[in-house]
């Protein structure tokens, strides 16, 4: 058991270098009609690919530097906190200071960066003795008006390990390091995947191939 705790970080989650490069294929070429485009009418159209890149390196941050940040790092943070500002945007980069997409993908890349390093300093037991807790109310919302507390029992059903519900308190969740980092990856390639779903109705080509995993079992792209 002990050694199996031992396992290091980046052996648990090695995908997490490749991720820059895949986004960064995906949207080669594309311009800003492409880039801009949304389809309300689909679950998965309302943010464009821009925003979808957007959201997908702020996830990175908002997790590592904000939410983990003074467990992982004490006072000496490896990248500057202001970007985690997201200017009034709905979960995603500050778009007055990132907006084009070369900006966008060395944000996302660089986010990955830094979950790679973190990983280097872990062990499955270390990312598992980090936890927090905090409160999802049942009518608790994001901007976009989508309910954080079906997010968070989707995680319950679909992670195998490190984030559960309070036996006490029905609105307290709990979660460890090694749930955050499977999940930022699984939502990499969730928004990967809406990226692809607005090219298909754009009748673009897709460019990368992703693996069936995690949030991929249990979302729809219609």
């Amino acid at each position: 058991m002990t050694d199996y705790l031992s396992t290091p970080g980046r052996i648990l989650f090695p995908e997490y270098p490749a991720l820059g490069g895949m986004y960064e294929r995906e949207v080669d070429g594309l311009t800003d009609t492409h880039l801009d485009a949304r389809l309300p009418d689909k679950s998965w159209g309302a943010w464009s690919i821009r925003e979808q890149v957007s959201h997908t390196a702020f996830v990175n941050y908002r997790w590592f530097l904000d939410i983990w940040g003074e467990t992982l790092f004490g006072d000496d943070f490896p990248r500057d906190r202001s970007l985690i500002d997201t200017g009034g945007a709905d979960r995603m980069m500050d778009p007055a200071r990132f907006h084009e997409l070369p900006d966008l993908l060395a944000a996302a890349k660089d986010g990955f960066d830094l979950a790679w390093e973190i990983l280097e300093g872990e062990t499955l037991g270390s990312l598992r003795e980090k936890s927090f807790s905090r409160r999802i109310p049942v009518d608790a919302r994001w901007d976009s008006g989508d309910t954080r507390r079906a997010w968070a029992e989707n995680s319950l059903k679909i992670h195998p390990a490190g984030y559960w519900q309070d036996e006490n308190d029905p609105d307290l969740f709990h979660q460890d390091l090694e749930y955050t980092f499977r999940h930022v990856l699984w939502e990499a390639y969730a928004h990967l995947k809406t990226i692809q779903a607005h090219k298909k109705a754009l009748g673009l080509p897709l460019r990368t191939e992703i693996r069936k995993v995690g949030y991929l079992k249990i979302l729809t792209w219609e």
